[in-house]
């Protein structure tokens, strides 16, 4: 008979809730947490954005960071400045390394990777059955998301960006450009540009619409953009990040114990696909209730739901 780990809470996926999840939890309470991490390793593999406000752990963790904002609309360029607000970039390799670090430095932490979970059953407590084992925890938080089938009735963020290298000096390293809006029709695109060095920057097509495009559309709308815009035919490629947002409510199918975090809990914002920020506000939240022995709950925020989800009607149904 296979033998069961027992502890007391479980988290499905070491992304961004997961580990800020588990942080706090160590952090605040003297449970024992377990993360199952399918990966083997921590790469690379995107970017994560957000304000300098409100302050958390990783506000001063960031890789860059730039001061002024910028929107080209109809041609027109708008510009943010002010003293107190910045807009903060750290990749993922840096977040999971900090996180990982810091939370195996106490012996009530534990992360099995390479680890993919079969199943999970509830009776007095959860069973998840794994390639590595089976777990058994009072409490879960699982972080993968349901699998999601495109509606034409919702809106959808998705996006390429290629971080390039030119040989010429064309960025200005203390301006990003937020969205430069291009013209399309039936489509709402824009480029995103994150200035790292004079010569190489993080550069994104995005569209927000009810299907998403073919690889070379996102990857032809930036070569277009660095040539009309810096005149630049040839760029070196260093890395190439992709994603998919629901810019809705998605579906969570709650089972007792087993709690629905980060994109797959509704934790983005679904007007504009940022997450980090509410990790920390919502993780903060499932504590309190865990330390008042309640079930772990955040806040719902009808307003703000319903102001996003009449943004969202309305680019889907007039993109122009």
């Amino acid at each position: 008979m296979n033998k069961v780990s027992s502890n007391d809470i479980i988290i499905i996926g070491a992304g961004v809730s997961g580990l800020i999840l588990a942080n706090e939890i160590i952090q605040r309470t003297k449970r024992k947490v377990l993360i199952l991490e399918k990966k083997k390793k921590f790469t690379y593999e995107k970017n994560l954005c957000f304000w300098n406000i409100p302050k958390n752990e990783l506000t001063k963790l960031y890789n860059n960071k730039w001061k002024k904002i910028v929107l080209n609309i109809d041609g027109q360029k708008r510009k943010l400045v002010d003293k107190n607000i910045e807009y903060l970039r750290i990749n993922s390799k840096t977040l999971h390394d900090f996180y990982v670090n810091k939370l195996k430095s106490n012996n009530r932490f534990s992360i099995i990777m390479g680890c993919q979970v079969k199943s999970k059953n509830n009776q007095n407590e959860v069973l998840i059955s794994t390639n590595k084992g089976k777990y058994k925890a009072k409490l879960v938080f699982d972080s993968i998301p349901e699998k999601f089938i495109f509606n034409k009735e919702y809106l959808y963020q998705h996006f390429v960006g290629l971080e390039i290298k030119c040989t010429k000096d064309i960025f200005k390293v203390n301006e990003i450009t937020l969205m430069d809006i291009q013209e399309k029709n039936n489509l709402f695109n824009f480029l995103y540009v994150l200035p790292f060095t004079k010569n190489s920057a993080l550069v994104e097509s995005t569209y927000f619409s009810s299907k998403t495009l073919k690889r070379n559309t996102y990857i032809n709308d930036i070569k277009s953009y660095i040539y009309q815009k810096y005149n630049i035919k040839e760029f070196t490629v260093k890395f190439c990040e992709s994603g998919i947002i629901p810019m809705t409510r998605v579906k969570c199918n709650t089972i007792k114990n087993i709690i629905k975090i980060g994109m797959a809990g509704n934790w983005v914002k679904m007007s504009s696909g940022y997450s980090l920020q509410n990790s920390f506000i919502y993780s903060k939240q499932i504590v309190d209730c865990i330390l008042n022995n309640s079930y772990p709950r955040i806040s719902s925020k009808p307003l703000v739901n319903f102001l996003d989800m009449m943004f969202c009607k309305y680019v889907l149904k007039y993109p122009n």
